[in-house]
């Protein structure tokens, strides 16, 4: 009897905190999602003013970019899970965060049900998300309509991002790097 060969979802998860230690939140739970599959790559750092929501301190936000071999629900469960163990609590809408982490994108996927979209469903409004995106991912397109990301952040624009550093999760990279591409470095 053959085995099955199931292909890994090639996937960006966006992540961001802006309370506690947000680096050292954003470090760990880089080094625990890339447990979850195989990591290729990761973003630089940004800062970024909050979106919405009430008066808030600055984000920090990156991407990672791995292969997982499960469901893309299973690996949301597995973010949701992350964010619990970081003491994310959901109480206002687009408040601070010790730990946000989104599916921002599964090449050649498109998912609209019951609250969960990929691409993220503002992916297209937000630079601080499509910045990162690109780092990892500098090809990506929307899978609905073909439309390429970086023209999408060539109209939103850049002016409210710093890059704040490229090596902040340097151990986790030295340990990556074997296995790990830097696109577009």
């Amino acid at each position: 009897m053959e085995s099955e060969t199931v292909t890994p979802l090639d996937v960006v998860i966006g992540l961001g905190a802006n309370i506690g230690s947000p680096e050292a939140s954003l470090c760990d739970a880089a080094l625990r999602l890339s447990q979850l599959g195989h990591l290729t790559a990761l973003s630089d750092l940004y800062r970024s003013l909050p979106v919405g929501g009430p008066p808030q301190p600055d984000f920090l936000n990156a991407a990672i970019r791995l292969q997982y071999g499960g469901s893309a629900e299973a690996l949301l469960a597995a973010a949701h899970e992350l964010e619990h163990r970081a003491g994310r609590e959901r109480r206002i809408r687009w408040g601070p965060r010790t730990l946000d982490l989104d599916i921002l994108w599964i090449a050649g996927v498109s998912i609209a049900r019951d609250g969960f979209h990929v691409p993220h469903a503002r992916l297209r409004e937000r630079a601080f998300a499509l910045r990162p995106l690109l780092d990892v991912a500098p090809d990506a397109r929307d899978p609905v309509d073909g439309v390429a990301y970086r023209e999408v952040l060539q109209q939103l624009g850049t002016d409210q991002l710093v890059r704040v550093r490229s090596d902040w999760v340097g151990a986790l990279a030295g340990q990556a790097s074997r296995g790990m591409d830097r696109p577009g470095s």
